[in-house]
């Protein structure tokens, strides 16, 4: 990311589309959701106004922008592939020279990057690069055609875009134009992950949360919420339902330990198709690695999912433990998530099963009443709704 900048020398913020150019028709439909995600990022930040400029937004920053901070909450919308502090002028050659000029740091070496948006000028791209070439004395910097670091000129119908400095988006579609997911959160490692995969696929996350604690209240104190507020920063609405195991393990004992693990999975699966139902969510999202744990081995997993309309995506499917860490200090979700936490997933087996039967899965779960348990589950639990305000 490139160094905060200030409101002094840029007046503008051009945000710029990746996936989104795929889309036909439909896409209007989904610049109109990014539009509104950027504007609830951007809650409490000073700027004039944000402008769709059709094959770009335009956010009009004033003297109290702070930039940086503009800056940091953009590069967490998803469906941004990048984004750059800038200074708009005309179309005529010296006064694109003139604004370019205060950009760059006196001194600065810096390559000309050119393109003409709008066809109609009367030179082309080489030509404004060797008009930057011949006015050389002119300029605090110098020019090479070598150097890492880029001015960017854009000439477009009206009027002529100047920037340096890109910064990177999160890519991906925005949040909410693909429908809720329900995610089942723990307070592991993995589960963040996938919720972000999730969000970058534009599904708003809809988390679910089975703890250890005798309340609700203490769950919501715990770094679970850390966790939770983390991930909020990359959705416009986010919601998470903390639910009490305590039923759940009142009913198993007695069974197997060995299926423990299995039968805890089947009934977080049945306890998120219901929240998802409730929530019209058409997806549960799981932090899931193939063959990672016991209960995640492919016959387990079948045995865990009973036949549903609902369909489960699992990102971290392929994936390595060091890849899913990677990505975890990536989005900046590691350092919480292995904090210390009484996590009720942490079941202890010491032959726990792993190519269980789901007939041998379904007889337990009636035998345990876990239909019941569920019910209760559900009534016990509360839900938290988090959105940007500032």
């Amino acid at each position: 990311m490139a160094a905060t900048t200030t409101a002094n020398k840029y007046s503008y913020m051009t945000i710029h589309f990746g996936e989104l150019w795929l889309k036909g028709r439909n896409r209007p439909a989904f610049l109109k959701q990014l539009y509104g995600n950027i504007e609830v990022a951007l809650r409490g930040q000073k700027y004039k106004k944000l402008e769709n400029a059709r094959d770009r937004f335009v956010l009009h920053l004033d003297r109290r922008s702070d930039v940086g901070e503009i800056e940091r909450r953009l590069s967490k919308v998803f469906g941004i592939a990048w984004f750059a502090p800038a200074v708009i002028t005309t179309n005529r050659m010296t006064d694109v020279v003139k604004a370019a000029r205060a950009l760059p740091q006196k001194g600065d070496t810096i390559r000309i990057v050119a393109h003409r948006s709008f066809k109609g000028t009367q030179y082309n791209s080489a030509d404004i690069v060797h008009w930057f070439i011949t006015h050389q004395k002119s300029l605090r910097f110098k020019i090479d055609k070598g150097s890492e670091r880029e001015l960017y000129i854009n000439v477009r119908r009206d009027n002529t875009v100047i920037s340096m400095d890109r910064v990177l988006g999160a890519k991906g579609l925005p949040v909410g134009s693909s429908g809720r997911c329900v995610v089942l959160l723990s307070g592991g490692i993995d589960s963040p992950v996938a919720s972000y995969s999730a969000m970058k696929k534009g599904l708003v996350p809809i988390y679910m949360h089975m703890h250890a604690f005798q309340t609700n209240e203490e769950a919501e104190k715990s770094k679970i919420n850390t966790i939770f507020r983390k991930l909020g920063e990359s959705s416009p609405y986010s919601k998470i339902y903390y639910l009490p195991s305590h039923l759940f393990q009142a009913s198993v004992m007695g069974i197997p330990k060995r299926y423990e693990l299995v039968l805890f999975k089947r009934f977080l699966y049945e306890l998120a198709e219901r929240i998802a139902k409730r929530e019209n969510a058409e997806v549960i999202v799981t932090g899931e690695a193939l063959a990672q744990v016991a209960s995640q081995t492919v016959k387990n997993l079948i045995a865990s999912e009973k036949s549903t309309e609902m369909f489960y995506m699992r990102p971290l499917i392929g994936m390595d433990k060091q890849e899913i860490i990677d990505s975890a200090k990536l989005i900046g979700t590691y350092d919480i998530s292995v904090q210390e936490y009484p996590d009720v997933c942490a079941f202890r087996a010491q032959n726990p099963a792993t190519a269980a039967r789901r007939d041998v899965i379904d007889r337990l779960y009636k035998e345990c009443k876990l239909g019941t348990a569920l019910e209760k589950t559900l009534k016990a639990a509360d839900a938290v709704e988090y959105r940007i305000t500032k």
